[in-house]
């Protein structure tokens, strides 16, 4: 058991950005769900997966839609609006909340209603870094046929105010969350996908929320850039791939998704970056330098700060890094390969041959 100070969460936010991998959300997004969440609690409560009995209910906490959504209105209101609904639909006592992923707003998922409620956060994310689906961060769900979910969402104010809920098949339920999403103005918060706990420690990216820790502690203690660029060097195996300016940078919204991509131009050379969302794949010198889940991070030069997609500009000084796949905690929904060719069949470029030992 951790408790989590306001501090802690802060240093949690600064690894989940970089873990994000270019998505995950903006740093702005997750301070604001930082003082939410301080205005109805002075810690949090977060369990090892191990601490809970094999037969708890954990509920995965989701943020939903396109990191540059700009139109975002989600509350607190909006939160336990969504949760009360999911109470009333799947009627079992929740014992713990998941977020789905590592990003500067999704390592947060969760952090509000369990300040409202008292219900412990639990360190076993879907994965250990973003990712642009729903399947992803699945955690092998997607593969059970008899498999039923329940999916709530609420966001948006106004005439985009949405509240919806989904019970059915993954696939199905997803697409009618996603377009929540799109109808509310590009994001809504998700309570969805409620599995014991046995099935968590067996499927989920456990201890990916104290890694995040341990990168941002990491990261405020860095004086600059370089510094920081360093301790990933020799506590990641991180590479760099350039240093220089960041570069035609191009960027549209659709179906609730970030997609696009950008270059990092310095001394040496440039190197391409294609998004969706997340970075999925860099270029070099027209060979693959490497491909989704690595995660691959655009970092602020001066400060070592990791620069999302949503929030990248041509013109800005970066790093460009890219930390393999093996230094990461992923879980179930890394390892399938329909799902690596769907994003292939989006880009047009190869992902999966470049992921074939991630396969079972």
């Amino acid at each position: 058991m951790i408790y989590l100070t306001k501090e802690l969460c802060e240093q949690a936010l600064l690894g989940g950005l970089l873990l994000g991998g270019g998505g995950g959300g903006t740093l702005t997004a997750g301070r604001e769900a930082l003082e939410e969440t301080f205005k109805h609690t002075d810690k949090l409560t977060m369990l090892d997966v191990s601490e809970l009995k094999p037969d708890d209910v954990v509920v995965n906490v989701s943020t939903l839609g396109a990191p540059s959504a700009k139109d975002v209105h989600l509350t607190a209101e909006h939160w336990m609006t969504a949760l009360k609904n999911f109470e009333l639909n799947y009627g079992k006592k929740i014992a713990g909340f998941t977020s789905c992923e590592n990003g500067a707003i999704s390592t947060a998922n969760g952090w509000v209603i369990s300040a409202l409620t008292g219900i412990p956060l639990v360190d076993a994310p879907s994965n250990g870094r973003a990712h642009p689906t729903g399947t992803m961060g699945s955690i092998g769900l997607n593969l059970l046929p008899d498999y039923q979910t329940t999916q709530s969402a609420c966001g948006g104010v106004g005439a985009r105010y949405v509240e919806t809920v989904a019970k059915g098949a993954l696939n199905s339920t997803s697409h009618v969350i996603r377009q929540s999403a799109v109808a509310d103005g590009g994001m809504v918060g998700v309570l969805r996908n409620p599995v014991t706990a046995e099935y968590l420690a067996k499927n989920a990216a456990v201890g990916a929320i104290s890694q995040a820790l341990d990168i941002g502690k990491a990261f405020s203690q860095c004086k600059n850039g370089a510094e920081f660029v360093a301790f990933l060097e020799k506590n990641y195996d991180a590479k760099i791939l350039a240093k220089g300016k960041i570069a035609n940078y191009d960027l549209k919204m659709d179906g609730g998704y970030d997609i696009g991509h950008l270059d990092v131009t310095g001394e040496e050379g440039s190197v391409s970056f294609t998004f969706w969302n997340e970075y999925m794949l860099a270029e070099q010198d027209g060979q693959r330098a490497a491909t989704f889940p690595d995660l691959i991070c655009t970092l602020d030069a001066a400060t070592g700060e990791a620069i999302s997609t949503a929030e990248a500009k041509d013109g800005m000084e970066a790093y460009a890094i890219v930390i393999p796949k093996e230094k990461l905690i992923l879980g179930a929904g890394m390892h399938q390969r329909e799902l690596f060719q769907e994003v292939e069949d989006l880009l047009h470029k190869d992902m999966v041959a470049c992921n074939d030992g991630l396969f079972v």
